[in-house]
């Protein structure tokens, strides 16, 4: 910092030096040379501070301040990502919601999704209500072909919340 003070204090120093020379001056081809040589002397403080400045101190903050930019960013790809999910994941459930309507069954549905590439595919379904043998492979087997969810990874629950 005191580099910078420095360095402001000497271009400060030129200007009132160039001033006052300047106001000194006669008219005349005297007082243009004049006015261009205070020009060079104020040119010279401005570019002779800068070699003096400590720049590996404002680098340093740029460093930190990009690192902290992407600390930032990446959190909230992170937060999209979670919110995208959830929204997803609601689909999904109102999908199977439907599909269950249109063959005359009742249930709530629990999806869980992981990321693959950069979608949302579905891994697990929970699905609560009542169903005969019939009526639940019926709907496992929908389930594997409209989501791809093997029948594995298909959770049935009684109404009460039992398998």
């Amino acid at each position: 910092m005191s580099g910078a003070q420095e360095w402001l204090l000497g271009i400060l120093a030129a200007c009132i030096l160039c001033s006052v020379a300047e106001s000194l001056m006669p008219s005349g081809p005297v007082k243009r040379v004049g006015k261009l040589v205070c020009g060079l002397v104020l040119l010279c403080a401005l570019l002779a501070g800068t070699g003096k400045l400590d720049w590996s101190e404002s680098q340093r903050w740029a460093e930190q301040w990009n690192a902290q930019l992407e600390l930032e960013k990446q959190d909230l790809e992170n937060q999209v990502n979670e919110e995208m999910k959830v929204i997803i994941e609601e689909k999904f459930e109102a999908y199977i919601v439907d599909k269950a309507a249109e063959m005359g069954l009742v249930c709530t549905p629990r999806v869980s999704c992981r990321m693959e590439g950069e979608l949302w595919v579905p891994e697990e379904i929970r699905v609560t209500g009542t169903f005969s043998a019939q009526e639940r492979a019926q709907l496992e087997q929908c389930l594997q072909e409209e989501l791809g969810v093997s029948p594995e990874r298909q959770v049935y629950e009684g109404e009460e919340g039992t398998p």
